[in-house]
């Protein structure tokens, strides 16, 4: 019996010696570090200004700028008067300003702030901007949506590369800048006082006038336009300008 007892434990010595344990790893082991793409984690996070690979999952290589595209979008369809403005503010929500617009956002992951929800939603109660303003494009909203992704950085100093005053055709210049800029206040079927830039009979009829030009400029006879937000740079202001002096054609 003890013999018997001695082989067992020979046995057992020798199997554990020439026993080699191998950690066996997930198929997806080596895409760990790359999991955090998706929500935004990556490796470069919110670093760098929004250069480089930014984290956020976005498909895009282009660093959205919050002074020149996304700010102007909230301070002219979110915080015009009465609404989410530096005097009305409602609900305590403020929209003119980057530290005022962060409270509602959650960089990298879109669907978990407030922004996002308000302005897609159904419900003509709960979206942003309420009627009977004009609720944001679809392009406006993916902008918005990717800056969100990016980092959501206070992006400034960031437009005068990308802008050519040389180029101020109606359809292809002009359009976009009063998306960006003024459609908020004035279009829908209750512009504010009752001046339309979303249509090129509106524009125009302003244009001609003098009172585009005068507003954008900041002429004391003028209500200075964007309304409450900084001027309009020297390269749009020239667009703007260059597109009337040559009689503001619908091209």
């Amino acid at each position: 019996m003890k013999r018997l007892l001695s082989i067992i434990s020979l046995l057992c010595i020798i199997g554990f010696s020439s026993c080699k344990h191998e950690l066996i790893y997930p198929d997806n082991t080596d895409n760990t570090n790359n999991n955090g793409n998706n929500n935004g984690g990556g490796n470069n996070g919110g670093g760098n200004n929004g250069g480089g690979n930014n984290g956020g999952g976005s498909s895009e290589d282009t660093i959205v700028c919050f002074e020149t595209e996304i700010l102007p979008l909230f301070q002219s369809s979110c915080a015009m008067s009465g609404c989410h403005d530096a005097i009305t503010h409602e609900e305590g929500i403020r929209l003119y300003t980057y530290s005022g617009i962060m409270q509602e956002i959650v960089p990298f992951q879109p669907t978990e702030g407030d922004i996002m929800e308000s302005i897609t939603d159904n419900d003509p109660d709960k979206i942003m901007p309420p009627p009977p303003h004009s609720p944001l494009s679809a392009t406006q909203i993916a902008l918005i949506e990717q800056w969100i992704m990016q980092g959501a950085q206070n992006t400034t100093d960031c437009a005068g590369s990308a802008c050519d005053s040389t180029a101020f055709a109606y359809s292809v210049d002009i359009v976009p800048i009063m998306s960006t800029f003024c459609n908020g206040c004035h279009s829908g079927n209750f512009p504010s006082a009752g001046i339309v830039t979303s249509t090129h009979a509106g524009l125009s009829a302003i244009a001609t006038s003098g009172s585009l030009l005068g507003s954008i400029e900041h002429v004391s006879s003028y209500s200075a336009m964007p309304k409450n937000a900084a001027m309009l740079d020297i390269c749009n202001r020239t667009k703007i300008k260059k597109w009337i002096l040559a009689g503001a054609p619908n091209n």
